[in-house]
């Protein structure tokens, strides 16, 4: 089934060049390129059948296909629909060149949400697909298959092969899936089910089908994932770091606040990891203002007050200099060397009062800088290092690291976590997320973690109301709210994604912003403006000088999104809030809410998207981070949520970490497979080399 296309289904050189393009050179390639969609003819509806918010899908001609402004700067495609029932508009935002794809004649099906303008049944961006009006004229009954190919390719030429291919090979594709796990859950057999997720006899046998492949897909995963926590434990014998309950103690005191019953918690568990003699691997995750970082700094402290070093690492250098900044003001910093800023002394928690070394080790800092810097941790007279990706890329060695933590880990991904692990002999792990992670994707993700949450905040916050301001009038409303709050005494941000006016990029600037807040009623407000251009002493002390309230308006780029505590600030404007995403927007609404006052954000926006305007109406309903999180899931799918290519794995749907119930049933039978004391027997051969292929790049891990 390895065999050449072209040879075995007797079809055109020209078509096998086009199946290659698609990732697809044998028969066994072809029979696992599955539908991405099936259209139920017997669910279809009539356009006369269909109401506002319905989805549906929908088959009929196209009558008219035009290029149509909506909005001063987007252009779109606007297709009439008709099936002799009705008339329906279909609008493609921002892709007027359609109107040649889906031109007069053309049959069309699409599956979408319907809305309406006016008396105008609509439907935005569906998915749709070319059809043959023979097909749906004679189609009661059937399930077609949909598949994703790129235009190389006509579906009925696809499908047409696709037959080909089953008729000839179908009873010979080799099953791994051993008898007993498909017996336990209920599964086809991978013939029966091939067949049928291609061509299914009933939507009940389409179902069992993508269960079966859903749950593979999951199995090798999880076995993938627990392999890891059992390489990485197997040959480990770590000195066990003694910390003492007086010492944990101390630094819980320090604050003056009281920490909460989550962030207790979550310092419990880790210093619990870390008196073991196998390594910490474990991910803190928690809302916006929850007090993750403050959980990280404990955990550090406690190692460096036991006689280890640690490192705290964040993914840019504008968070690595805010981590570095709030250390030194938390803690009574003070520089340690004479001609350099970036290695401070601090003062740690504790009635012994003891001094801690911190440094800042950055990219962009002098050669000769750095070069001290890796010598003091090799010397052991540096403590505690803050940095970026610099710190495994580079020549840092400390002679005793203790403990590494990674912030914002996601934007690292499994491959970097893996080099900074192997190229410093990293003994414990923490790793941040500084977006919760749903519960599915985080055990998908990162099975070969532990899992720390933080869902409560600090008592007495109240809720943060949100507004989109879509006119004019809302925009206003939002200014006057800002200028009364400080009159009242309170503070405010308003962030911009860009610094600069751009010729290319049509969203706000700090530099018009502050050109629009003089023709405002915020004109006499004593304004500040903080960006990633500025150094780190400039950043310092605007900050220094907002907490002590000296100026009432701190207009900023994203550079505020972490790390930045003033709770005297109640209101923030997102400007070209349609720039970010929805856990960016979230980080940025959390700078204000961290005081007792109610706290306001407002969104303003120029150019809507049809996503930027889901992503903004879930950003407007939706407070808690964990449910956004999942919102966000479903927006973006998880292999842009994560980002693919970071995390080493792009073969993740949002189905695959939907469905609890079987990421659960592949959890337990990788559970089995990976801790099995006794050889597995030759019922298991067959899974052994499809993990094998699927992960060469690992010990297989199954006896």
């Amino acid at each position: 089934m390895q065999k050449s296309l072209a040879k075995e289904l007797n079809i055109r050189p020209t078509t096998e060049s086009k199946l290659n393009e698609l990732g697809i050179y044998s028969p066994l390639n072809l029979l696992n390129y599955f539908p991405s969609r099936h259209i139920d003819y017997s669910e279809v509806k009539k356009i006369f059948q269909c109401s506002k918010s319905e989805n549906v899908t929908i088959v009929g001609q196209v009558i008219k296909s035009v290029k149509r402004r909506i909005g001063p700067k987007m252009s779109s495609c606007v297709a009439t629909l008709t099936d002799d029932t009705g008339f329906i508009d279909i609008i493609w935002h921002g892709q007027p060149y359609l109107t040649s794809k889906y031109s007069k004649g053309t049959w069309i099906s699409v599956s979408g949400k319907i809305s309406k303008y006016g008396n105008k049944l609509q439907m935005s961006s569906p998915e749709t697909e070319i059809i043959d009006p023979a097909i749906s004229s004679s189609s009661n009954g059937i399930i077609m298959p949909i598949y994703s190919l790129k235009d190389k390719i006509p579906q009925a030429t696809f499908r047409s092969i696709i037959k080909k291919c089953l008729e000839k090979y179908l009873g010979n594709i080799p099953e791994y899936i051993p008898s007993e796990i498909l017996d336990d859950l209920d599964m086809f057999e991978i013939n029966y089910a091939t067949q049928n997720l291609h061509f299914p006899s009933n939507i009940e046998s389409l179902d069992i089908s993508r269960r079966r492949f859903l749950f593979e897909k999951m199995l090798f995963n999880q076995i993938f994932m627990l392999m890891r926590k059992y390489e990485r434990e197997k040959n480990y014998d770590l000195e066990k770091i003694i910390i003492e309950d007086l010492l944990i103690n101390d630094l819980k005191n320090y604050f003056s606040f009281p920490l909460t019953e989550d962030q207790i918690n979550s310092i419990d568990e880790i210093i619990a990891d870390l008196s073991k003699n196998i390594p910490m691997r474990r991910i803190l995750q928690g809302e916006v203002g929850s007090g993750k970082t403050l959980v990280a700094l404990v955990s550090l402290f406690s190692i460096v007050r036991s006689g280890y070093q640690g490192a705290f690492m964040a993914p840019t250098e504008i968070l690595a200099e805010q981590h570095f900044i709030n250390i030194k003001e938390q803690f009574e910093g003070e520089n340690y060397l004479d001609f350099s800023n970036k290695v401070i002394s601090i003062k740690m928690p504790g009635i012994m009062n003891r001094g801690m070394v911190v440094a800042l080790l950055t990219g962009n800092q002098a050669s000769s800088e750095k070069k001290l810097i890796h010598k003091l941790a090799s010397n052991r007279e540096i403590d505690l290092v803050v940095g970026t990706h610099t710190l495994f890329q580079e020549d840092f060695n400390p002679t005793k690291l203790g403990l590494v933590v990674v912030d914002e880990q996601h934007r690292f991904g499994v491959s970097q976590r893996d080099a900074l692990v192997e190229k410093s002999k990293v003994p414990h792990l923490l790793s941040m997320s500084a977006t919760p992670i749903p519960r599915s994707l985080a055990l998908t993700l990162y099975g070969d973690l532990e899992v720390s949450t933080l869902r409560s905040c600090p008592e007495g916050r109240k809720e943060i109301d949100t507004l989109w301001c879509r006119e004019d009038k809302d925009k206003k409303a939002a200014y006057l709210k800002i200028y009364n709050e400080i009159q009242s005494g309170r503070q405010a941000f308003i962030v911009c994604p860009l610094i600069h006016k751009s010729e290319k990029i049509d969203s706000m600037s700090v530099e018009e912003m502050l050109s629009d807040l003089n023709g405002s009623m915020l004109k006499e407000v004593k304004i500040d403006v903080l960006h990633g251009e500025m150094n780190m002493e400039e950043k310092s002390r605007i900050m220094n000088r907002f907490k002590n309230n000296d100026f009432s308006l701190l207009v900023a780029t994203p550079v505020i999104e972490v790390g930045v505590d003033i709770p005297n600030a109640t209101c923030v404007i997102i400007e070209s809030a349609d720039r970010f995403g929805l856990a960016q927007l979230h980080q940025i609404r959390g700078r204000v809410g961290r005081g007792f006052e109610k706290s306001y954000c407002y969104l303003f926006t120029r150019n809507i998207s049809e996503n930027a305007d889901e992503r903004l109406n879930s950003f407007e309903k939706t407070k808690n981070g964990f449910d956004l999180a999942e919102a966000d899931l479903k927006i973006r799918g998880p292999g842009d949520y994560i980002g693919s290519k970071q995390s080493g794995m792009n073969d993740i749907s949002y189905e695959m970490i939907n469905d609890n119930k079987t990421l659960m049933n592949s959890r337990k039978w990788a559970t089995k497979i990976v801790s099995s004391e006794k050889k597995l027997g030759p019922e298991y051969e067959n899974l052994r080399e499809e993990f094998k292929k699927r992960f060469d790049f690992i010990n297989t891990g199954i006896s």
